[in-house]
């Protein structure tokens, strides 16, 4: 067990614990088979399922990667996404509604009148619109983890940036491994907002790469085992009965084990 700890402990300090932009690197074919894995996972790859209000949420979640978007000009406690995507579809070169490019915030109050106007034009043009650029949002999920990283690391003391560094580098070894990567982050967020924790206790992806056991061989069952712990002790933390919610994070979970993505 010592000759074990020494080996890791040396293998560690090899890293570079920079916090310079971290490259995720993927053909067009992975990004595209990515995203629509990531698509299944929110929204089983339906176009209604593009635009969605959960029970008790108070905001809707959009696109893709269900990016939420706040009703008001308060914020919840969890990391806002869609206005962020509405930027870089911009940023592409694509052409808004003038509705949605004059929107502060979401305009449906709640979700009794989000799911009242479902089919009227504005969420009907709005599904319309994410249909047609999925490639955009993959990308910018893509993006995400390459900015969240390095708040991450910067987030980290330097015996924890290692550790990182080391789970990182066996991850990305594999279009698999980064599926599950963009999957979490995209899912639970970095794990560095103080807002996102529960009796100081975060949930993110910073949480998960910390918590992975060194020893497995098999990467993407120690992120799964890893995953599941944090979210269980979430549920165990929550203010408020989060219970429900585990049986279908423990589904979605245990689906990175089995991730054919080459």
């Amino acid at each position: 067990m010592l000759h074990f700890i020494f080996f890791i402990a040396l293998l560690l300090s090899s890293f570079n614990v920079s916090s310079q932009p971290y490259p995720i690197n993927l053909t067009p074919q992975q990004a595209n088979t990515l995203g629509l894995l990531i698509w299944e996972n929110e929204g089983q790859q339906k176009r209604q399922h593009l635009t969605t209000w959960n029970h008790n949420e108070d905001f809707p979640s959009l696109g893709l990667g269900h990016f939420i978007w706040y009703p008001t000009i308060e914020k919840g406690p969890f990391k806002e996404q869609f206005p962020a995507l509405l930027h870089y579809f911009k940023s592409q070169d694509v052409v808004l509604p003038d509705w949605l490019a004059q929107s502060a915030q979401a305009p449906w109050k709640n979700r009794k009148q989000f799911y009242r106007e479902f089919d009227q034009p504005k969420l009907t043009e709005l599904r319309r619109l994410l249909s047609e650029h999925l490639d955009l949002q993959v990308q910018f999920i893509i993006k995400r983890l390459e900015a969240g990283i390095p708040l991450i690391l910067a987030d980290s003391n330097e015996t924890q940036k290692k550790v990182i560094h080391y789970q990182l580098a066996r991850l990305t070894a594999s279009s698999e491994g980064i599926f599950v990567l963009l999957d979490y982050i995209n899912f639970k967020g970095e794990g560095v907002s103080l807002k996102e924790r529960y009796q100081g206790q975060g949930w993110g992806l910073k949480q998960v790469l910390l918590t992975m056991p060194l020893e497995y061989d098999n990467v993407l069952r120690a992120f799964t085992l890893s995953a599941d712990e944090v979210l269980t002790r979430r549920v165990k933390n929550a203010p408020k009965n989060e219970r429900h919610w585990l049986t279908g994070w423990r589904v979605r979970l245990q689906g990175y084990q089995n991730m054919p993505v080459n």
